[in-house]
């Protein structure tokens, strides 16, 4: 009876198996690899592997912790494991019990992985235009902050800066400036949090808050580009994306890496004919403007050189070489150590790091201390959470720019050479008759007894919890924070310079940013035969909250220790203001595969800011996407050499929301400026517009791309096209209103053009690799339509429909005549008529700031342990302007101010052929007037970087418990050529194309190792 029972018992059984199927459940992993040899025994479990039924549409996908559960018919069934970089396994079913398999990495199919900051994508399934900047070729860099270290590195990235001071803003541009009075810079998002970025000082234009992220402490940098890669962050898509993602633990027995780096700067770029001149110089050729002057009065030099040193006092006998005495050689000190390891239920990561760096012009550097902790934890199954922290505390110091009498470079170029800087005792010169009150300073003077200085405490930290609700679906929640405060400190001591008057001055400020985001998403993924396809809905919440106040005083003690706001005895005076701005955000995100050959992808975002108008604070944003795998394809499979052959489709609609917090208001302000009789005052300072609303981006890409060759070959190709209406703009109002302008939705730009990279894997055996690789990028950009369509003109700039952004205006530089050495202008458009009037001279288009075409071509070549890795950059098409070369080339006009070498080109005689004119001492009937004698060709070619490594073999460190080490010398701007022979300045600018007596870009020489133990 109990054999009947039982094998009653199994029928049973095995029918009810038959009906309902067999669930078969287990783990997946991967081997880890360390230095690229797999270890077996250390697994990380393997997330997103699909695994399947052989012959069935039947499958499931491994949660975040490896886990999975599929259903199979019977047993002898045969399940299938696929996932992107592995090799696929396959194993038969032959009992009931947990099926935990490994997986190995297949080197020919492993593919590069695109984070978005929402979802994480194989690039080969994407259908937008990303770029992954290779992070071996920028770690441990001297280029500081992160936004120089990307020049040259993507195609469609602009990255543009015209201060060599160290940790200095750069101007990001990606496809274009796409706003005239919105911001331009793209969204920078670092381990899913939105930053905010830029200068964050109230006093200081340089000091960059991204400089606290240390370069090598981050894992992968994306920069997304079109609308399918961009759209998902809907209202602050419009000018790109670039995601950060800082470096997390791994699991294995915990290993450390030492990299320390130390060098030197000097100056990149120097014209001979932008040399001051030395005293002789500048003593005959003042002398022969004087004769031009006076001709009747001193026929003769001598008598024209007496003159000149009996009236301004000079001494010729003393010959100064400013430039010098303000220039240094920079030094660098930099060391990064960090750890990481765990098992497969925790891992972390921990590093801390030490910058220093001092400029190339005296009282300029920057200090930089960091720390990061990243910590991962599977709790459960279904539970998994990681925390991240990253810390930084910089402080940088360094003198105004441009015309401040304070500025040691402008000091350099105004100050005569017959000016003594030091006594004949050896102390700093400030005294009469070199120093005058009222005159320029003594810039070794003010470096000496002044300060300068920004510090910048930066936190970023962020807490993520994924919670796998059930099968292929997962809820993820992140908070994080981006938290700044800044300290100001302005010191103008008692006894010289700017405040001496006051008997000193103290400036110290207090700015505070707290920045918080909650982000909360549903993810729903499933596979099966034919098609996969991943949803993703999220809400998102983010608020930042500015504070900041400062406070001055005047009548310091004479003591230059003493640099305390409480030791002022003078007047004082206080100001303080906070602001903030919120967002609040819905999306929905999805991306489908259909056998592997058509991918599709779709995004929607409902985004509500408090930037604009009550009834226009809400916006829709989306994006869809397509791309067809032609290899994939039954007529291309066949076709050996082509390993990918995609081409891509993408168009959507963004915006764009970088305006002021209370642009739309009409606001009134209260303060020292509007107080009267010691009474409180206020005046209305905004006009306010209720109806202000987003800036209308709307981006059409086409893209191929190509990998021939198992894998030597790879083209990426992007034509795009973007439209930015709606624009955010400074729309002028008449006089009487009261105000200048007032924030309105007006007018249209386009930007549209090519961009194309493209890298060749020359040679690839076992001792020697060679590759080259090649990127450039062609951008037109044009104003469609302004207000009214009438001409806006901004000192030398002009927006003009039909014109590029950032067209110059001004007159049109004629040159010199040869019979009698006057200025001349154009007069027409023509350029065939000429005046020798410089107010009867046409004021017309002289060519535009923003480059035609930028790129850079670069190697990396490896024999055995050497490496040699090199960067060209190049830039084509835009002028740039010497904003104080009507100083510098001032014909005579400025007679207590040096000049440089080009004005000793200048006509002397009738039939000389030149383009500087006569010298003539007071000037040369408004000469030195802006106009475009004052614009250069921006085009140049610039050796970006070249590094020289060695990696000491394995079998030789395993003696010393090192499992690697690396010595290296590397060089950055090491070469510059520029097509303008007249170009003053280095070429490297500003997005604005305009020259501002900046500190020198430097060229740097540096040595280190990096050791991993």
């Amino acid at each position: 009876m109990t054999t009947w029972a039982l094998l009653a018992g199994t029928m049973l059984w095995s029918t009810l198996l038959q009906a309902q199927g067999i669930f078969i459940s287990g783990h997946v992993s991967i081997a880890k690899a360390i230095q690229t040899v797999e270890i077996p025994a250390i697994r990380v479990p393997a997330a997103g592997v699909t695994v399947r039924v052989k012959g069935t549409s039947s499958g499931v996908i491994s949660d975040s912790s490896g886990y999975y559960r599929v259903a199979v018919h019977e047993l002898g069934a045969t399940l299938v494991y696929q996932a992107v970089g592995m090799k696929t396994l396959e194993i038969m079913v032959t009992d009931t019990a947990r099926l935990d398999v490994q997986l190995k990495t297949d080197a020919t199919e492993l593919k590069e992985l695109i984070i978005t900051g929402y979802t994480e994508l194989p690039l080969e399934e994407t259908t937008g235009a990303y770029s992954t900047v290779k992070m071996d070729r920028i770690s441990n860099t001297p280029l500081l902050p992160i936004d120089k270290a990307l020049q040259g590195q993507v195609a469609g990235l602009q990255s543009m800066g015209g201060s060599g001071q160290p940790g200095s803003v750069q101007n990001i541009r990606i496809r274009g400036t796409g706003s005239i009075n919105a911001g331009s810079e793209p969204l920078y998002v670092v381990n899913g949090i939105l930053i905010n970025t830029g200068v964050l000082a109230r006093n200081n234009p340089n000091a960059n808050t991204i400089a606290g992220i240390d370069i090598n402490d981050i894992e992968q940098i994306s920069i997304l580009k079109d609308a399918a890669a961009t759209s998902a962050y809907g209202s602050r898509a419009a000018n790109g994306v670039i995601i950060i993602t800082l470096k997390q633990g791994k699991s294995g027995k915990t290993s450390f890496r030492l990299s320390t780096e130390t060098g030197l700067a000097i100056k990149a770029y120097s014209n001979p004919a932008n040399r001051p001149l030395n005293t002789a110089e500048w003593r005959s050729l003042t002398a022969e403007g004087v004769q031009n002057r006076f001709p009747n009065q001193y026929p003769d030099a001598a008598g024209a050189l007496e003159y000149v040193d009996q009236l301004i006092g000079v001494n010729p006998s003393v010959d100064t070489d400013w430039l010098r005495e303000v220039t240094q050689i920079g030094k660098s000190w930099q060391y990064h150590l960090s750890a990481t390891g765990g098992n497969d239920k925790t891992q972390f990561y921990i590093s801390t790091g030490y910058l220093s760096q001092t400029g190339n012009v005296i009282a300029t550097g920057l200090r930089r201390i960091t720390g990061s902790i990243s910590f991962a934890h599977t709790a459960s199954k279904r539970l998994t959470f990681n925390t991240s922290i990253h810390i930084s505390h910089t402080r940088q110091h360094g003198p105004d720019n441009g015309g401040a009498f304070s500025n040691p470079v402008l000091a350099a170029y105004f100050l005569r050479p017959s000016l003594a800087p030091r006594t004949p005792s050896g102390e700093i010169n400030v005294s009469p008759p070199d120093f005058p009150a009222g005159s320029l300073y003594n810039p070794l003077a003010i470096a000496d007894m002044d300060k300068r200085q920004t510090s910048n405490m930066k936190a970023l930290t962020s807490f993520t919890a994924d919670y796998n609700l059930f099968r292929n679906f997962k809820l993820t929640s992140r908070i994080g924070i981006d938290y700044n405060i800044l300290e100001e400190d302005q010191y103008n001591n008692p006894f010289y310079g700017d405040e001496v008057n006051e008997q000193g001055k103290i400036t110290r400020a207090y700015s505070r940013y707290f920045n918080w985001i909650w982000s909360n998403l549903a993810t729903y993924h499933r596979a099966f035969t034919d098609y996969s396809f991943q949803v993703t809905a999220g809400y998102e919440a983010q608020k930042s909250m500015y504070y900041f106040n400062q406070t001055s005083v005047y009548g310091l003690p004479f003591h230059l220790s003493v640099q305390i706001p409480s030791a002022g005895s003078g007047s004082q005076s206080a100001e303080g203001s906070n602001s903030d701005y919120a967002f609040l955000s819905k999306f929905a995100l999805l991306d489908f595969t259909y056998r592997h050959k058509w991918m599709f992808s779709g995004s929607i975002r409902h985004d509500v800011s408090s930037r604009f108008g009550s009834g226009q604070r809400s916006g829709i944003f989306w994006s869809t996407g397509l791309a067809w795998q032609l290899n994939k394809e039954e007529f291309l499979k066949t076709v050996q050499f082509i390993d990918q052959l995609k081409l891509r489709l993408s168009y959507g609609f963004n915006g764009n929301a970088a305006i002021g917090n209370y642009d739309w208001q009409g606001t009134y302000a209260y303060g020292k400026s509007y107080n009267y009789l010691g009474k409180t005052g206020s005046a209305p300072v905004t006009p306010g517009n209720n109806n202000l609303t987003w800036e209308f981006n709307k981006p059409l890409n086409l893209g191929l791309d190509m990998v021939l060759l198992n894998n030597r070959f790879t083209l990426v190709l992007d034509w795009y096209s973007r439209i930015t209406s709606n624009l955010l703009i400074n729309q002028p109002l008449p006089g009487t209103s009261g105000f200048n302008s007032y924030k309105n939705n007006a007018g249209s730009i386009r930007n549209q053009g090519l961009e194309w990279s493209i890298s060749v894997q020359v040679a690839n055996s076992k001792n020697f690799q060679w590759s080259i690789y090649l990127n450039a990028s062609r951008n037109r950009n044009k104003i469609i339509s302004l207000p009214g369509n009438r001409d806006i003109v901004s000192g030398t700039s002009i927006y003009r429909s039909g014109q590029d952004l950032q067209s110059f205006y001004m007159r049109q530089w004629a040159g010199v005549d040869p019979e009698s050495g006057a200025p001349l202008w154009y007069t027409d458009a023509t350029r065939k008529k000429t005046t020798k009037s410089y107010n009867e001279a046409l004021l017309t288009l002289a060519g535009s700031a923003s480059s035609k075409l930028y790129g850079s071509l670069g190697s990396t070549i490896k024999y055995k342990g050497f490496c040699t890795d090199f960067l060209f950059y190049f830039n084509h098409g835009n002028m740039i302007r010497d904003a104080w070369g009507s100083y510098t080339q001032s014909d005579g006009a400025n007679v207590n101010f040096n000049v440089v070498a080009a004005q000793l080109n200048r006509w002397q005689k009738p039939g000389d052929q030149t383009d500087v004119p006569k010298y003539v001492y007071g000037g040369n009937n408004a000469s030195n007037s802006m106009s475009s004698r004052f614009l250069y060709r921006g085009n140049y070619l610039r050796l970006r970087y070249v590094t020289i490594s060695y990696e000491v073999p394995r079998h030789i460190l395993s003696a010393f418990a090192f499992s690697g080490f690396k010595l290296f010398v590397r060089g950055t701007n090491l070469l510059t050529k520029a097509a303008d022979k007249n170009l003053p300045y280095d070429p490297e600018t500003n997005v604005n194309s305009t020259s501002n007596f900046d500190i020198f870009i430097p060229k740097t020489f540096t040595a280190g190792l990096q050791a991993n133990f």
